[in-house]
Order: C-alpha cells, then structure tokens, then sequence
C-alpha cells in the first residue's frame, strides 16, 4: 500500500534534483516512484502507468537523439555511410532535433495525463497546472520560448508534490458539508384536564330529593319541578 507520506517526500525531492542537470536523472526517477506512491494510495494504476510511458517515451527521444547525432559526427567526419547530404550537418541535426521534439510531446502528453488524474484525485491543483505547462512547454521548444516554461512546470511540479496532504482527501472533500434539518418534534404536550364547569343543583319541592338545577321532574317522585 503505497503512502502520500513518501509521495510528498519522493516527488519534492525529486523535482528539486530536477533542477541540477548532474542529478537530473536522479530527479526524474524519485518523481516515478512517487507517482507510484500516489497510484497505491488512491487505487489508481492508470497514474503510474501514465506516469512511467511518459519517463519511457523521454528516455527513447533522448537516446535517439544522442545516438544519431553521436553516429552522424563520428562517422560522417569520416566520410562514411552516415556523412551528411548537400545540407550539412546542420540539416541532419535539425532533423534529429525534430524527432527529439516528437518524442518530447508525446512523453509530456503521458505526464500531463498522469498530473490531471493527481490532481482530481487529492484535489491540488498545482498538479494539472505543471502538467499543462509541460505540454505547452514541449510543444513550444522548437521556439525556445518553451524551455522557459518549462522551467515554470518544474518550479509547479515542486509546489505541487510539497502541497500533498498525509491522507487522500474524501469523496466530498473541499465541498460544503449537507445541511440537515431536524424534523419537527413529534412530542405533543399532554393536554391540561380541562375543568369541568359547576352543575347547580336544586331540591324537589314536593319530596326534597336533590335535583340537578336543571331538572323538569323529580327523579325519586316524578313531581314536576317549577
């Protein structure tokens, strides 16, 4: 069962290597385990899935990328099979450049998958952001104005896994907690004995039997009351 605890530890960590090219690599591989940390957590594979096709598909573009040129250089300076065309190596290197770009969009595609599915479920928002900045970065470094936001996704990616919380936020987590209302008392207070009204009474003017005062005829000898 993975732990947020370490995510937090891993992740920010980790994207402060990022930083240092000599323990970039470093860096990188801290964010995957911490990714990783986040899929146990929250029962979500497809984060970490994402999350290590993005690593995969930027390690692919990077070794295409210095493997082709390496070949090119040492070979071509040769005249070998690999020596450039009518272009020069500035046509071969803007090609293989092109390729890295490729393998670079596609690699921040899978982060920026990874960071929303993060991000919705431990609600920090920071996440989605970095990831956004990633993609549009990635896509803009063929302008190099997209090296410079990268940079912003990395300062983003460090907010993000430092603003972890400890436990994986409830399903209504940051929502307004349901009003409820107690139902009317269904108690009734006891009815107050009501009084009984006086009843007069009178005397049978014949035998002197008591009477209710609103007596017609004597109930002992019949007689009729005036």
């Amino acid at each position: 069962m993975g732990s947020l605890s370490s995510a937090k530890t891993l992740g920010g960590v980790g994207g402060i290597l990022v930083f240092f090219p000599v323990l970039s690599l470093v860096g990188w591989i801290l964010i995957l385990l911490a990714t990783k940390e986040i899929s146990e957590s929250v029962q979500d594979k497809t984060i970490f899935d994402d999350a290590l096709l993005a690593g995969i598909t930027a390690v692919i573009g990077a070794v295409v990328f210095a493997f082709v040129f390496a070949l090119v250089v040492f070979t071509g300076s040769a005249g070998g099979p690999f020596a450039p065309g009518p272009f020069g190596f500035s046509g071969v290197f803007l090609g293989v450049l092109g390729a890295f770009w490729v393998f670079s969009i596609i690699s921040a595609i899978f982060l920026k998958r990874s960071y929303e599915k993060i991000s919705q479920r431990l609600n920090v928002s920071a996440f989605a952001t970095a990831g956004l900045l990633y993609l549009i970065g990635a896509a803009l470094t063929i302008a190099l104005v997209g090296f410079l936001i990268l940079l912003i996704a990395l300062i983003f990616q460090v907010v993000a896994y430092f603003s972890i919380q400890d436990r994986p936020p409830s399903p209504g987590w940051g929502q307004p907690a349901p009003q409820t209302f107690a139902p009317p008392s269904t108690l009734q207070q006891p009815a107050t004995p009501q009084q009984q009204p006086l009843v007069e009474s009178k005397f049978c003017s014949k035998c002197g039997a008591k009477l209710p005062g609103v007596a017609g005829f004597c109930t002992s000898c019949g007689a009729k009351q005036s």
